[in-house]
């Protein structure tokens, strides 16, 4: 008999970030986000009837999620059991406390029929659908999950498969630099599994042959610009996998600045031209400036570039300065260089109704006196 099933990860369901925008209700606008695209998944897996649903972790963004957000999972996860479709979900390093005396948020779906939390920070084993499945979940300490490693093997069914959450152990691009996540050994993968489901990773990624990172369900950085988010459906008899993509909210990374040289002007210019290439309209938007001097980083055209961004979702400005010139201030050059900065900085910054040329007497006065 054919088996098949939907792999997901790393839903992080409320989790905000990106400013702090209300919809029309008073709620979150990225929370609300991130809840909708989880909503997506559930209806895309209710439309792909797969016999069984593995959420490889991090259903939820912390250990404490809002009363609003627990009842938000309990009702999606409903709609899979009302569909006759039994839903397996590890604890992930976001949604396990590092107190025992805390509770795990994941016990609450232990009262849901055709739910099965693992969260007890040791190895646990399923079979659904004459299929074997092996949970590994978040551990309390690094010591626990060594012990639970020596627990992991396949049994006996046909089907086997292995739900893990961390880094693929010696692959430094699979973590996320967090404090918290944990590792899991590649000789894993290899101990008769026909599939291994992993989280924590958030770009659908296939780690080996057999191996697989479904990604999370919604960009929740900037270093995942350009990634696709999804589900993964598994057919285990012939190890076919298939990504079904959902739509997510626009997140744009602009050309990089170089305003090396520029002056104000210059650079008002060169934003217009960034952002005339593009709709940043609802979109997530980064932007970085490299090489300012030090009178334009002191004097963005911030006006500028509030109203070319102001229909986006949200916008993030990196800016870098220029490596600063050390000059030799020695001798009678000392008061000439001062002065012609000060005259520079002038010149590059626009000041309507200012008698520059009476700033300057007043600036050579006061240089020399100080120089004096």
């Amino acid at each position: 008999m054919s088996i098949r099933f939907v792999h997901m990860a790393d839903s992080h369901l409320g989790a905000g970030g990106f400013g702090n925008k209300l919809n029309e209700h008073g709620l979150n606008q990225r929370e609300e986000d991130i809840c909708r695209t989880f909503s997506l998944a559930i209806d895309k897996t209710i439309e792909l009837k797969p016999d069984f649903v593995i959420h490889a972790g991090d259903l939820f963004h912390s250990v404490r999620p809002t009363n609003r957000i627990i009842n938000f999972a309990i009702i999606e996860l409903l709609k899979l059991t009302a569909a006759n479709i039994p839903v397996v979900i590890i604890s992930g390093n976001h949604d396990a406390p590092k107190q025992r005396s805390v509770g795990h948020v994941l016990s609450i779906f232990e009262n849901l029929e055709g739910v099965y939390p693992i969260f007890r920070s040791k190895y646990e084993v399923l079979e659904l659908k004459g299929v074997t499945i092996g949970c590994l979940p978040h551990c309390l300490t690094p010591e626990i999950l060594q012990e639970q490693f020596e627990r992991v093997r396949a049994g006996e069914t046909r089907f086997n498969i292995l739900v893990a959450h961390g880094v693929a152990a010696g692959i430094d691009r699979f973590s996320m630099a967090e404090l918290s996540e944990e590792e899991i050994p590649s000789s894993l993968f290899n101990s008769g599994f026909d599939y291994v489901a992993l989280g924590h990773f958030h770009k659908y990624t296939q780690v080996e042959e057999n191996v697989y990172y479904a990604g999370s369900t919604e960009r929740l950085s900037f270093g995942e610009i350009g990634e696709e988010k999804g589900i993964l459906e598994v057919e285990l008899e012939s190890r076919s996998v298939c990504f079904h993509s959902l739509p997510v909210r626009g997140m744009i990374e602009l050309d990089t600045i170089d305003a090396k040289g520029f002056d104000y002007n210059e650079l008002s210019a060169e934003l217009e031209r960034a952002f005339s290439n593009i709709n940043v309209s609802g979109n997530i938007v980064r932007l970085k400036i490299i090489n300012l001097s030090e009178v334009l980083y002191n004097n963005l055209p911030v006006r500028d570039i509030r109203e070319q961004t102001r229909e986006a979702f949200y916008f993030k400005l990196n800016t870098e300065r220029e490596e600063a010139v050390h000059i030799q201030l020695d001798g009678e050059m000392k008061f000439g260089r001062l002065l012609d900065e000060f005259n520079s900085y002038l010149e590059k910054r626009p000041i309507e109704k200012l008698d520059k040329q009476k700033i300057i007497q007043l600036a050579e006065q006061y240089f020399r006196k100080v120089e004096e």
